[in-house]
């Protein structure tokens, strides 16, 4: 029978499943208790804490960095938005057949999606009947 301190065990498997919520107080009374216990006897389970416990600390610490835009940021996008290229000015009449203000766009892409479909169809049942010709 294999104990419930060695790693890769059921209580290890889940005791690491918990472990993200262990020191966010996410976890049961309870159920933090006894991760608290498995942790004590698991050095592998413990060193896996720890590291959880360091990456909270690390996210802790980039909150309070102040965040600076590179120098010329905005007038690179105001530039951009000035003059827009082909794939700006195709993603605007995308957008707006998306949300419904342009229906002829809208009407376009249903009508070329019918013949899409139509054709494909077509060529499907062809080639199926021409593979099935009499003998």
């Amino acid at each position: 029978m294999t104990r419930p301190d060695l790693p890769g065990t059921t209580a290890c498997s889940g005791v690491r499943t918990d472990l993200p919520g262990l020191d966010g107080h996410e976890l049961s009374t309870r159920r933090a208790t006894e991760v608290r216990a498995h942790l004590a006897d698991c050095p592998d389970c413990a060193a896996e804490a720890a590291s959880y416990r360091a990456m909270r600390r690390t996210l802790a610490e980039l909150r309070d960095v102040p965040l600076t835009p590179p120098g010329g940021l905005l007038d690179q996008l105001l530039d951009r938005a000035a003059s827009p290229g082909v794939v700006e000015r195709a993603a605007v009449v995308g957008r707006g057949a998306v949300s419904g203000s342009r229906p002829r766009v809208v009407a376009a892409g249903v009508g070329l999606g019918a013949v899409a479909a139509g054709g494909l169809s077509l060529l499907a049942w062809r080639t199926v009947r021409s593979r099935r010709a009499p003998a």
